[in-house]
């Protein structure tokens, strides 16, 4: 009898110990199972909302206006992707024709653009394009067609061009505020800068420009689950 009950003692410990020891085991398992996983700065967020919307606006500022349009694509409200273009407006000529030669730029650049609280009526939103620079500069050569016969077809006013083009990459970041006139428009204005890097770039390629402008498109879409 007294080693029966002995017997019993000894398993009912052992069962209690060998308890214990399992449920450590799945502790240091859990634990360290939970701290392997990879953190992030940044949670990813679900898609709620999608939208797509046309811009055009004006640039001025040193160097002469530029007109720009551009196409965004937009997500939750709040980030946006796209294109856009933007090229310098021609000046008017004199009346005595005596103008002269114009340097053109152009700007073709992917564009990113975040809007923290874009469902306010006046917000602020913060742009980046990056691109490609273009900068057509040029020169020109009068000549009399009976005496100095030109190298091409002169065009009405007796004038002859050459043009050269440097190119860089640009890079805009900016700030605009941004007012929800409607549904479906939006007005902005703000201010610019464009930087240029490259062999090539020139000191009309950088400055410090203004815009105003326009949105029109829907911006907030709801997805559907």
């Amino acid at each position: 009898m007294k080693h029966s009950i002995r017997l019993v003692l000894c398993l009912f410990i052992g069962f209690q110990s060998a308890e214990k020891a399992l449920g450590q085991e799945t502790l240091i398992k859990t634990r360290k199972d939970t701290t392997s996983k990879m953190k992030t700065l940044f949670k990813s967020q679900k898609l709620k909302s999608v939208g797509i919307s046309f811009q055009s606006q004006m640039l001025f500022g040193k160097g002469g206006p530029e007109r720009g349009v551009g196409l965004q694509i937009h997500f939750n409200n709040k980030l946006s992707v796209g294109i856009a273009s933007f090229n310098s407006m021609p000046r008017r000529n004199d009346r005595n024709g005596m103008n002269t030669p114009e340097d053109r730029q152009r700007f073709n650049a992917l564009t990113i653009e975040a809007t923290p609280m874009a469902n306010k009526v006046f917000h602020l939103s913060f742009p980046v394009a990056i691109g490609r620079i273009q900068e057509e500069i040029k020169n020109e050569q009068r000549f009399y067609p009976a005496i100095y016969p030109p190298q091409g077809p002169p065009n009405y006013n007796g004038k002859h061009y050459f043009s050269n083009e440097s190119k860089a990459l640009g890079v805009q970041p900016g700030i605009n505020l941004e007012v929800n006139l409607f549904k479906y428009v939006k007005l902005f204005g703000g201010a610019n800068y464009r930087f240029a890097f490259g062999e090539e770039k020139t000191p009309g390629m950088s400055r410090a420009t203004g815009t105003i402008g326009v949105k029109v498109g829907f911006f907030d879409k709801k997805v559907n689950r």
